[in-house]
């Protein structure tokens, strides 16, 4: 046995003892629960009994501090522990082990206890079949998550991790408003954490563990932030802007880094006739007033290229290419005859709605072509 392995056993050892007197079970069954794939450790080191129980002591919101304890099964301000004997260390560590998923935020903490504990329950089954109020927090305090009181006097508090982060694994397991359609929210460790249950359950000891992605460089996206600040403008051009900002909280969709990715939103989600008039105007004013502005290209939806014999001159080539039109229910055709004699290079709107909305922008040659709105800035 290595001097590593001999530590590791007799760590096991000292928490299963521990274990064992703090929920008043058999030491071999103790230590079979510290012993388990499950709780060894998955998205970060293994989760020690002693300091699980030290814990509901010394934490300076839901610790006893020697006098009477200050939280129980049912939560904050409440008393006793009802321990299986079987599961119930394995089942506090996989909360811990699903609250490492999530952002911290130590400034305002922004998840219900209520809330995550049936968020925990969903998403552990079926490794955990229950998950107390009162476990959830212990979880949360003994991973050093800030936790805050609610004035009511109940049993819940206020743990804080990323609300948004929150909702977004709620709704990929089901248990939201649909699935997210947007992946900006999503934890880095989450399909690590749903495959290495699995391996761990069926007795798999996992080693090397998950090593967490290197910061990625927060990329720029100034018409989104642009955008997402004209909520205070009035009539539909600020409530769309507000939208827009509440389907980026909600994973509905994505960032709009440009007008471009905008108008392909606004045609993927239920929208009205309003709320895409006010997306124009928008985009019409940030193209007059942004020195970073571009003219608008739309998404491809055909090509075809095919050869020609000509007409006398030689053979060659046409081309014709579908896009969508702005508002995503015309097309905008382009077309290129290479046949010597007779070349020619079109691009047209085959929309009335857009055509009189929209107009290709000056000095660009037909495979460059972009669209720049002709809705006057400011209209209502």
């Amino acid at each position: 046995m290595t001097p590593n392995n001999h530590v590791h056993n007799r760590e096991l050892q000292q928490d299963a003892r521990a274990w064992a007197d703090f929920t008043g079970t058999k030491y071999t069954a103790a230590l079979r629960q510290i012993s388990s794939p499950l709780a060894q450790g998955l998205l970060g080191e293994r989760v020690s009994a002693r300091r699980l129980i030290a814990v509901l002591d010394d934490h300076e919101v839901v610790g006893a501090h020697g006098g009477v304890p200050l939280l129980g099964e049912d939560g904050f301000r409440s008393e006793g522990w009802r321990f299986d004997g079987e599961t119930d260390y394995i089942q506090l560590v996989l909360v811990v082990e699903m609250l490492r998923l999530f952002t911290p935020e130590p400034t305002t903490p922004e998840v219900h206890s209520y809330a995550l504990k049936h968020t925990a329950e969903w998403f552990l089954a079926p490794h955990c079949s229950y998950v107390s109020n009162g476990r959830a927090i212990w979880a949360a305090a003994a991973l050093g998550l800030p936790l805050a009181e609610i004035d009511d006097g109940g049993p819940n508090v206020m743990i804080g991790i990323s609300e948004r982060q929150h909702d977004y694994v709620r709704r990929v397991i089901g248990h939201g408003q649909g699935e997210p359609q947007a992946h900006h929210f999503r934890p880095t460790g989450l399909d690590y954490l749903q495959a290495a249950l699995e391996r761990a359950a069926s007795g798999e000891l996992l080693e090397g563990g998950w090593v967490a992605p290197t910061t990625p460089v927060v990329e720029t996206a100034p018409f989104h932030d642009w955008l997402v600040l004209q909520d205070a403008q009035a009539g539909w051009v600020g409530r769309f802007a507000s939208d827009y900002a509440a389907g980026i909280r909600d994973s509905d969709h994505g960032v709009a880094h440009t007008p471009d990715e905008l108008l392909v939103i606004l045609q993927g989600v239920s929208r009205s006739d309003e709320a895409y008039d006010a997306a124009v105007r928008l985009i019409s004013e940030w193209m007059t007033t942004s020195p970073l502005a571009e003219p608008v290209r739309t998404e491809p939806v055909s090509g075809d290229r095919s050869d020609h014999g000509g007409w006398g001159a030689g053979a060659g080539t046409t081309e014709r290419y579908e896009f969508l039109c702005p508002c995503g229910y015309g097309r905008i055709v382009e077309e290129h005859d290479n046949i010597p004699g007779f070349r020619d290079h079109d691009v047209r709107i085959l929309c009335d709605k857009c055509r009189a909305e929209w107009r290709f922008a000056d000095g660009r040659s037909v495979r460059d072509w972009g669209l720049e709105p002709i809705v006057t800035v400011g209209a209502s």
